[in-house]
Protein backbone atom coordinates (compact mmCIF):
# COMPACT_ATOMS: atom_id res chain seq x y z
CA UNK A 1 0.00 0.00 0.00
CA UNK A 2 2.92 2.56 0.72
CA UNK A 3 5.01 1.79 -2.40
CA UNK A 4 1.55 2.25 -4.85
CA UNK A 5 0.95 5.61 -2.42
CA UNK A 6 4.45 6.94 -3.02
CA UNK A 7 3.86 6.24 -6.82
CA UNK A 8 0.73 7.74 -7.15
CA UNK A 9 2.16 11.21 -5.39
CA UNK A 10 5.87 10.73 -7.32
CA UNK A 11 4.06 11.60 -10.57
CA UNK A 12 2.95 15.77 -10.61
CA UNK A 13 -0.43 16.64 -12.44
CA UNK A 14 0.48 19.63 -14.15
CA UNK A 15 -3.26 20.34 -15.64
CA UNK A 16 -4.21 20.47 -11.33
CA UNK A 17 -1.01 23.03 -10.90
CA UNK A 18 -1.86 25.19 -13.33
CA UNK A 19 -5.41 25.23 -11.94
CA UNK A 20 -4.94 26.23 -8.29
CA UNK A 21 -2.05 28.89 -9.21
CA UNK A 22 -5.26 29.77 -11.07
CA UNK A 23 -7.26 30.29 -8.42
CA UNK A 24 -6.65 33.94 -7.12
CA UNK A 25 -7.12 33.15 -3.28
CA UNK A 26 -4.17 30.42 -3.88
CA UNK A 27 -1.80 31.58 -6.78
CA UNK A 28 1.96 30.09 -6.45
CA UNK A 29 1.32 30.16 -2.86
CA UNK A 30 -0.36 27.00 -2.56
CA UNK A 31 1.55 24.94 -5.03
CA UNK A 32 4.67 25.65 -3.03
CA UNK A 33 3.23 25.10 0.68
CA UNK A 34 2.18 21.26 -0.65
CA UNK A 35 4.93 20.54 -2.96
CA UNK A 36 7.13 20.76 -0.07
CA UNK A 37 4.98 18.80 1.99
CA UNK A 38 4.74 15.56 -0.28
CA UNK A 39 8.28 15.72 -2.38
CA UNK A 40 10.59 16.91 0.83
CA UNK A 41 13.60 18.13 -0.96
CA UNK A 42 12.50 17.28 -4.62
CA UNK A 43 9.96 20.38 -3.96
CA UNK A 44 12.50 23.40 -5.72
CA UNK A 45 12.28 21.00 -8.76
CA UNK A 46 8.88 20.14 -8.72
CA UNK A 47 7.78 24.01 -8.27
CA UNK A 48 10.10 24.82 -11.11
CA UNK A 49 8.58 22.22 -13.40
CA UNK A 50 5.24 23.89 -12.99
CA UNK A 51 6.07 27.57 -13.33
CA UNK A 52 7.72 26.33 -16.49
CA UNK A 53 4.55 24.86 -17.57
CA UNK A 54 2.45 27.73 -16.48
CA UNK A 55 4.71 30.13 -18.57
CA UNK A 56 4.57 27.54 -21.80
CA UNK A 57 0.85 27.15 -21.52
CA UNK A 58 0.68 31.30 -21.53
CA UNK A 59 3.16 31.76 -23.92
CA UNK A 60 0.89 29.38 -26.52
CA UNK A 61 -2.69 31.36 -25.91
CA UNK A 62 -0.43 34.88 -26.03
CA UNK A 63 0.82 33.46 -29.51
CA UNK A 64 -2.96 32.24 -30.35
CA UNK A 65 -4.37 35.57 -29.37
CA UNK A 66 -2.40 37.89 -31.45
CA UNK A 67 -2.22 37.45 -35.06
CA UNK A 68 -1.96 41.26 -36.38
CA UNK A 69 -2.58 42.09 -39.78
CA UNK A 70 0.24 42.98 -41.87
CA UNK A 71 -0.95 46.30 -42.71
CA UNK A 72 -2.71 46.95 -40.01
CA UNK A 73 -2.41 47.43 -36.63
CA UNK A 74 1.44 48.12 -36.48
CA UNK A 75 2.87 50.97 -35.19
CA UNK A 76 3.58 52.19 -38.73
CA UNK A 77 0.72 52.14 -40.17
CA UNK A 78 -0.64 55.46 -39.75
CA UNK A 79 1.52 57.18 -41.42
CA UNK A 80 0.70 59.18 -44.34
CA UNK A 81 0.28 57.34 -47.72
CA UNK A 82 3.26 60.16 -48.96
CA UNK A 83 5.90 57.95 -47.40
CA UNK A 84 4.82 54.46 -48.65
CA UNK A 85 8.45 53.88 -49.82
CA UNK A 86 9.98 54.81 -46.52
CA UNK A 87 6.78 52.49 -44.75
CA UNK A 88 8.23 49.80 -46.91
CA UNK A 89 11.75 50.11 -45.69
CA UNK A 90 10.06 50.11 -42.16
CA UNK A 91 7.61 47.56 -42.51
CA UNK A 92 10.05 44.62 -41.02
CA UNK A 93 11.23 46.71 -38.62
CA UNK A 94 7.39 48.03 -37.29
CA UNK A 95 6.62 44.02 -37.08
CA UNK A 96 9.51 43.53 -35.01
CA UNK A 97 8.81 46.64 -32.81
CA UNK A 98 4.87 45.19 -32.46
CA UNK A 99 5.86 41.58 -31.10
CA UNK A 100 7.90 42.65 -29.35
CA UNK A 101 6.10 45.50 -27.30
CA UNK A 102 3.33 42.24 -27.43
CA UNK A 103 5.79 39.50 -25.85
CA UNK A 104 6.85 42.64 -23.35
CA UNK A 105 2.88 43.53 -22.00
CA UNK A 106 1.67 39.83 -22.21
CA UNK A 107 4.78 38.56 -19.78
CA UNK A 108 3.82 41.28 -17.25
CA UNK A 109 0.02 39.69 -17.57
CA UNK A 110 1.31 36.89 -15.63
CA UNK A 111 3.98 38.06 -13.73
CA UNK A 112 1.59 41.01 -12.21
CA UNK A 113 -0.97 38.38 -11.32
CA UNK A 114 1.26 36.29 -9.42
CA UNK A 115 3.24 39.34 -7.89
CA UNK A 116 -0.41 40.71 -6.39
CA UNK A 117 -1.66 39.77 -2.96
CA UNK A 118 -3.82 36.69 -3.02
CA UNK A 119 -7.94 37.49 -2.87
CA UNK A 120 -9.33 36.81 0.30
CA UNK A 121 -10.57 33.93 1.06
CA UNK A 122 -14.65 33.25 1.63
CA UNK A 123 -17.70 30.99 1.21
CA UNK A 124 -19.25 32.55 -1.42
CA UNK A 125 -16.40 32.99 -3.91
CA UNK A 126 -17.21 32.39 -7.46
CA UNK A 127 -13.62 31.93 -9.08
CA UNK A 128 -15.32 31.86 -12.60
CA UNK A 129 -17.13 34.83 -11.56
CA UNK A 130 -14.16 36.81 -10.56
CA UNK A 131 -11.90 35.85 -14.14
CA UNK A 132 -15.21 37.31 -15.65
CA UNK A 133 -15.04 40.49 -13.60
CA UNK A 134 -11.01 40.30 -14.04
CA UNK A 135 -11.05 39.73 -18.13
CA UNK A 136 -9.60 43.18 -19.47
CA UNK A 137 -6.71 43.55 -16.40
CA UNK A 138 -5.82 39.78 -17.64
CA UNK A 139 -6.98 38.89 -20.93
CA UNK A 140 -4.66 36.19 -21.89
CA UNK A 141 -5.08 34.98 -18.36
CA UNK A 142 -8.85 35.07 -18.48
CA UNK A 143 -8.98 32.84 -21.74
CA UNK A 144 -6.59 30.41 -19.58
CA UNK A 145 -8.44 30.07 -16.67
CA UNK A 146 -11.46 29.47 -18.32
CA UNK A 147 -10.08 26.09 -20.27
CA UNK A 148 -8.14 25.25 -17.33
CA UNK A 149 -10.95 25.88 -14.67
CA UNK A 150 -13.38 23.63 -17.35
CA UNK A 151 -12.11 20.66 -17.24
CA UNK A 152 -13.96 18.10 -15.99
CA UNK A 153 -11.98 16.40 -13.21
CA UNK A 154 -13.03 12.17 -11.66
CA UNK A 155 -12.20 11.52 -8.40
CA UNK A 156 -12.15 7.63 -6.79
CA UNK A 157 -11.95 6.70 -3.30
CA UNK A 158 -8.90 6.05 -1.79
CA UNK A 159 -10.34 2.21 -1.54
CA UNK A 160 -10.50 2.14 -5.26
CA UNK A 161 -7.79 3.70 -5.68
CA UNK A 162 -5.49 2.03 -3.84
CA UNK A 163 -7.22 -1.88 -4.34
CA UNK A 164 -4.68 -4.90 -3.82
CA UNK A 165 -7.36 -6.11 -6.35
CA UNK A 166 -7.25 -5.61 -10.39
CA UNK A 167 -8.96 -3.11 -12.45
CA UNK A 168 -11.56 -5.57 -14.50
CA UNK A 169 -12.64 -3.73 -17.50
CA UNK A 170 -15.18 -5.77 -19.91
CA UNK A 171 -14.69 -5.59 -23.86
CA UNK A 172 -17.42 -3.06 -24.22
CA UNK A 173 -15.85 -0.60 -22.12
CA UNK A 174 -12.39 -1.05 -22.90
CA UNK A 175 -13.11 -0.53 -26.66
CA UNK A 176 -15.08 2.97 -26.69
CA UNK A 177 -13.58 6.12 -28.28
CA UNK A 178 -12.06 8.63 -26.39
CA UNK A 179 -15.38 11.00 -28.21
CA UNK A 180 -17.50 8.59 -27.04
CA UNK A 181 -16.59 8.08 -23.04
CA UNK A 182 -16.30 12.04 -23.32
CA UNK A 183 -20.01 12.41 -24.15
CA UNK A 184 -20.85 10.28 -21.36
CA UNK A 185 -19.17 11.65 -18.68
CA UNK A 186 -20.82 14.81 -19.82
CA UNK A 187 -24.41 13.16 -20.45
CA UNK A 188 -23.90 11.88 -17.15
CA UNK A 189 -22.97 15.19 -15.48
CA UNK A 190 -26.00 16.79 -17.44
CA UNK A 191 -28.37 14.12 -16.18
CA UNK A 192 -27.40 14.94 -12.78
CA UNK A 193 -28.02 18.37 -12.87
CA UNK A 194 -31.69 18.05 -14.69
CA UNK A 195 -33.42 18.24 -11.38
CA UNK A 196 -31.95 21.34 -10.18
CA UNK A 197 -32.67 23.08 -13.87
CA UNK A 198 -36.07 21.81 -14.32
CA UNK A 199 -37.04 23.03 -10.01
CA UNK A 200 -35.32 26.40 -11.19
CA UNK A 201 -37.84 26.28 -14.59
CA UNK A 202 -40.90 25.44 -12.88
CA UNK A 203 -40.03 28.37 -9.87
CA UNK A 204 -40.15 30.61 -12.68
CA UNK A 205 -43.34 29.54 -14.62
CA UNK A 206 -46.57 32.15 -13.64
Amino acid sequence: MKLKFDVYWSKCSMVLAIAAILDPRFKMKLVEYYFRQIYGSAAPDRIKEVSAGLRELFNEYSMGSSSPDEDSGLPGSCLPSSSNSSRDKLKGFDKFLYETTQSQNMSSDLDKYLEEPVFPRNYDFSILNWWKVHTPRYPILSMMARDVLGIPVSTLGPEVAFSNGGRVLDQYHSSLSPDTREALLCGQDWLRMEPEVLKSFRSNLP
